[in-house]
Order: C-alpha cells, then sequence, then structure tokens
C-alpha cells in the first residue's frame, strides 16, 4: 500500500478513537502493516494538512487526534444541512465577500463531516437574491423532498405556448435561482426529455409527491441543461477565454463573469455564461488582454461588433 493510502488510513483510525485513549506507535504500525519508523512521517503528513495530532509519551501514551479537530455537536438536520450547502453556492456568486476564500475552506471542512449523497439545494446561477413568497416556498419544499427521495412529481403546469394548464409527470433533478425567479429542472414524462419549470403562481397550479421512484440518470448535468434552453430567453452558454497573465488577478477579482469559473490551464478560463453582451462589454475593457476562444458564434459576434465601433468611430 502506498504513502498516501496509508496516511489516510492512520487518519481514519486516529478519528476512531480520537474519543478515547491514545493509540501507541506500534498499534499503529500494526494495524496498518507498516514499519514504526514510518508513523512519525505519516503525522508530518497530516499536519501540514491541517490536522493536529497530539503525541503523549510514557507507557500508556502514543498518538491522539486532537478533538477539537471533531465536531462534538449533535448531527446537522436535513434542512440544517441544505442551508448551510445553498450559503456556500449563494457566496460562491459574491466573490467581493472580504472572507471569500476562509468561508469556504471553512464550509468545506464543515460539509465533509455532514454530507449525505443526493442530498439537494438550489443552485444559485445569478444574483440577486430574491425571497421566497409562501406557496413558492412550499413547492419547493416538496420538490427538495422528492429529489432525496428519487420520486417523480406531478404537475399542473401552463407553458408560454399552453392554451390551459397540463398535467406533467417530472422526475426533478435540480432547482435553480436566476433572475429573481425559482425553476425547477426535470425530466418530463410526456416529453421524454429535460425541461425547465418555473415556480410561477402564473404557471404553475398543482405540484404533488407520486409514490412512483425514478432512477438517477448519472449523465445528468446541470449546466448542459440550462445551455440548452436557456432561462427567461437569455442565452445561456458555455465559454472558454485566454486571459493574458498581466491581468488574470483582475480577471479573477471580477465576479459577475457567470456561474462556475473554473481555470482549466494557465491562460484559459471557462464558465457558464448567462450576459453575452454583458461579456462582450467586460472582455472590451481589457483591451484585448482577454479573448474569447469558445463558442465561436460569440468570438465571431464579438469581432464583428469591434469592427462596427470602429466605423461608428470613423
Amino acid at each position: 500500500m502506498n504513502r498516501t493510502a496509508l496516511t489516510i488510513r492512520m487518519l481514519m483510525i486516529l478519528k476512531a478513537r480520537a474519543t478515547h485513549e491514545p493509540i501507541s506507535t506500534e498499534k499503529l504500525a500494526a494495524l496498518l502493516e507498516t514499519n514504526p519508523r514510518n508513523i512519525r512521517e505519516f503525522r508530518k503528513e497530516l499536519e501540514t494538512a491541517g490536522f493536529t495530532i497530539e503525541h503523549k509519551k510514557g507507557p500508556y501514551g502514543g498518538y491522539l487526534l486532537e478533538k477539537s479537530a471533531l465536531f462534538p455537536v449533535p448531527k446537522l438536520t436535513r434542512a440544517e444541512s441544505t442551508a448551510l450547502k445553498e450559503a456556500s453556492a449563494f457566496i460562491h456568486q459574491h466573490k467581493e465577500f472580504t472572507h471569500y476564500e476562509d468561508f469556504h475552506r471553512a464550509m468545506d471542512k464543515i460539509l465533509d463531516e455532514v454530507r449525505e449523497p443526493d442530498n439537494q439545494g438550489i443552485a444559485y446561477i445569478e444574483s440577486p437574491f430574491s425571497a421566497f413568497d409562501q406557496q413558492v416556498e412550499q413547492w419547493i419544499e416538496q420538490v427538495r423532498e422528492a429529489i432525496q427521495l428519487h420520486l417523480c412529481i406531478q404537475i399542473q403546469y401552463q407553458g408560454s405556448k399552453d392554451l390551459k394548464p397540463q398535467t406533467i409527470l417530472v422526475d426533478p433533478y435540480d432547482i435553480v435561482h436566476y433572475r429573481n425567479a425559482y425553476y425547477l429542472v426535470g425530466f418530463s414524462h410526456s416529453r421524454k426529455d429535460y425541461r425547465i419549470y418555473r415556480f410561477s403562481s402564473q404557471r404553475l397550479f398543482d405540484l404533488q409527491i407520486t409514490s412512483t421512484s425514478f432512477l438517477w440518470d448519472t449523465s445528468y448535468q446541470l449546466h448542459q441543461i440550462i445551455s440548452r434552453f436557456g432561462l427567461i430567453r437569455s442565452d445561456v452558454q458555455k465559454v472558454l477565454v485566454w486571459v493574458d497573465p498581466s491581468v488574470q488577478p483582475r480577471f479573477e477579482e471580477y465576479g459577475a463573469w457567470g456561474h462556475d469559473l473554473t481555470k482549466v490551464e494557465d491562460q484559459k478560463y471557462s464558465f457558464l455564461c448567462v450576459d453575452r453582451y454583458e461579456l462582450y462589454r467586460q472582455i472590451f475593457s481589457f483591451d484585448g488582454l482577454v479573448k474569447i476562444l469558445e463558442p465561436q458564434t460569440f468570438s465571431q459576434e464579438f469581432k464583428e461588433k469591434i469592427n462596427q465601433w470602429k466605423e461608428f468611430g470613423e
């Protein structure tokens, strides 16, 4: 077994015994099936990662994970855990937050202790935040429960092209907040495809959880769905840009490029763009030091607008 695996196993052993007596070097080595001389090196690795490992001397001494590294509190409820995850998602869209990096490091530690599979929150695609009205809050709580339990929902919904409300069976996957509104992203049984439904009393008239379960589509990706359909007549697109090293700090500091900003290479960034005209304005302000690589339609349109501005200036 390699060094990394042994170090992780040592942490698991110490964590399991954190409220008991210390464990000796010899016993740790025996459990890990390694040489006792390696235990000191594994301890250094764990402390470099941020854990505090106490070493008590004497006949009953040994290694002990500091109790303050654990969370000696009652288990969070599902609602509390969801609230923390949504807070993290919301702050992710506000990089102007003074303690942005510290917040996410702290939240990662907390969520690592309470993480549960398939516990869905709300994806904040764009701010500002809009408060729930009472009916929307009730619907969203029902959808959260359905997502958690993998149960289909039945909705009475009237789309923009429908003459009257339609009864639709939906496999719910995500709840999205975008431009002061909330949306359900799910698989429509009648359409045999993913669709986006707005939580609105003018469109959504009823929502019920059914007893029918559904299998989670492992290929499902939220950004692909909203890129296909957009939200509120917008042209949501996955964008790849080249950024000159001299302006990368300023580029990263600007917090409104879009959703899920990621540095994919030394000079390339990707993100989910929700407003291409705002994107063009921001790129123009970087004086040619930021360039659109993908999609080609955006790159071509931006170049055409630059030429138009030049002609207008002449």
